[in-house]
């Protein structure tokens, strides 16, 4: 913003008669008057970089907290469990969960699962087979109707005959409510109908006139109804049934592909495989370190008073890279101390510190997790050797710690919580983003930061315009003594001809 926009436009006379340099005196005269303005510029600049250095720890801050963190607390990261399938592997495939047993299962399948479909006629057009593309009054036995229903399990939808299959597929397949969905086989022209559940039902009114249309209807004597049935497996002697292929029993995640048939049994198995965990604890580590050793630098970073932002003038008498390290010393130490940042590292110190004399699990320097002196800022260091016999010896327990019973307890989640309520302090004062860690992401305009940015320009603008107002007045008054004295010397002339005739 420039202090000269108006004053630009004022008329200038240049000592043509005084000899003074005029511009160069107003120039001195403004220079001085002009360090309120160059003040509240300069303090302007120091709070956006401030606010930009908030929403750098901030995007780091978020990134840690839902990729990294959320992704630590998930079951599966600390899962130390490994299912193995011998025998028949065609027929049933096996993953186990944190929990599993360790019991092993011989599997027969004889019977999968299956849900509940019914299946019309094939429909035609004059041309031949219907298309996807093809509308519902295109179809042979259309009715010449604007409109048709289709009512399975109780609920009742519409279709126009402008409708095409693809666009009646859509509306079957998003109704929440009817439990089903729908497909059409373009190569047999078939409509089909199936339950979105195993066990679930397909209750057709197939008298309602688009199950007539559709190839399903009471007139349809090829419409193929398939009722819902049961896996049967037999596990380690015991016949048992299910109404989904997918099922989970003592801890392994049992999928049923195909019937056992001549191949014989599926011999399941399950051992301790420590690299999952120690994969995501090393992760942790990493990040966990990054994050505090990112938030303690800024917090000690050395402050440089004596190196306020430049000015416009002042950069003109620099060289470029004399600007960039100016700039650099202007700007460091900018969150020196800074309150919020200091109470989420001790936030995060203090889930670590509870957790070093862990209760109910395993404890961190028993899982070889230790911090460092106390000038590193309680950075974390592994001993991978023993993680492992811990993993060997109790993975339950590290899961107990780590992880937690619920929302709210073990170290993953505990920092998860915590972190939110320091994303949510620095939203609150610099308007960054709770969800985004983009960088360049938009500053929300009703933090306190924004509001006292807000002032600035207001003051900046008022300043301005006065600085403008005096600039334009001091030309103004040597512009009027260059015309007395142009007015004073034109008589002193026509005087001394008068007196020399």
């Amino acid at each position: 913003m420039s202090y000269m926009s108006s004053a630009s436009s004022a008329i200038r006379v240049g000592g043509l008669a005084s000899g003074i340099d005029t511009d160069s005196i107003v120039k001195k005269l403004m220079t001085a008057e002009r360090i309120p303005l160059d003040k509240l510029n300069q303090n302007k600049q120091l709070l956006e970089w401030k606010r930009d250095s908030y929403r750098e720890i901030n995007s780091k801050l978020v990134d840690f907290r839902q990729n990294k963190l959320s992704l630590y607390k998930s079951s599966e990261s600390l899962n130390a469990q490994k299912a193995t399938v011998t025998g028949n592997t065609t027929a049933v495939t096996a993953t186990a969960t944190a929990g599993a047993t360790g019991i092993a299962m011989s599997v027969t399948v004889n019977q999968l699962a299956s849900k509940a479909t019914t299946t019309g006629d094939a429909l035609t057009t004059s041309d031949g087979k219907a298309k996807m593309s093809t509308n519902l009054s295109q179809l042979t036995n259309n009715t010449s109707a604007t409109e048709y229903k289709l009512k399975v399990n109780d609920v009742e939808m519409t279709f126009q005959s402008t409708d095409s299959i693809t666009s009646v597929l859509s509306t079957i397949n998003s109704n929440s409510t009817a439990k089903v969905s729908a497909t059409f086989d373009e190569i047999t022209g078939k409509f089909s109908i199936t339950s979105k559940e195993f066990g679930g039902t397909v209750n057709i009114d197939r008298d309602s006139t688009f199950a007539n249309l559709a190839g399903m209807g009471t007139n349809n004597t090829n419409t193929v109804v398939t009722a819902a049935q049961q896996a049967k497996v037999n596990i380690n002697g015991t016949d048992l049934t299910f109404d989904s292929n997918v099922n989970t029993i003592n801890g392994v995640q049992l999928n049923f592909l195909a019937t056992s048939g001549t191949s014989g049994e599926s011999k399941i198995s399950t051992q301790t495989d420590s690299s999952k965990v120690i994969e995501t604890v090393k992760a942790f580590i990493s990040s966990y370190n990054s994050m505090l050793s990112t938030m303690k630098s800024k917090t000690e970073e050395t402050k440089y008073r004596d190196f306020a932002p430049l000015t416009t003038e002042q950069k003109k008498e620099l060289s470029e890279d004399e600007v960039k390290t100016w700039n650099e010393k202007s700007m460091s130490g900018l969150l020196k101390g800074d309150d919020i940042l200091k109470s989420a590292m001790q936030d995060m110190r203090n889930v670590i510190t509870t957790a070093l004399g862990s209760v109910g699990g395993v404890s961190l320097p028993d899982m070889g997790i230790t911090t460092g002196t106390y000038s590193e800022g309680g950075k974390l260091y592994l001993d991978e050797t023993k993680l492992k016999t811990a993993i060997e010896k109790n993975p339950q327990g590290i899961i107990t710690t780590l992880q937690g019973s619920d929302s709210k307890s073990g170290v993953f989640n505990q920092l998860y919580n915590k972190l939110n309520d320091t994303i949510g302090k620095l939203a609150d004062k610099a308007g960054t983003s709770r969800f985004n860690a983009d960088v360049t992401a938009t500053f929300s305009t009703k933090s306190s930061m924004a509001k006292e940015l807000t002032d600035y320009n207001n003051r900046i603008l008022a300043l301005t315009n006065r600085l403008n107002d005096r600039e334009t007045r001091y030309y103004k008054q040597f512009t009027s003594m260059e015309s007395a004295l142009s007015k004073l010397n034109s008589q002193s002339s026509s005087l001394t001809n008068y007196l020399s005739s």
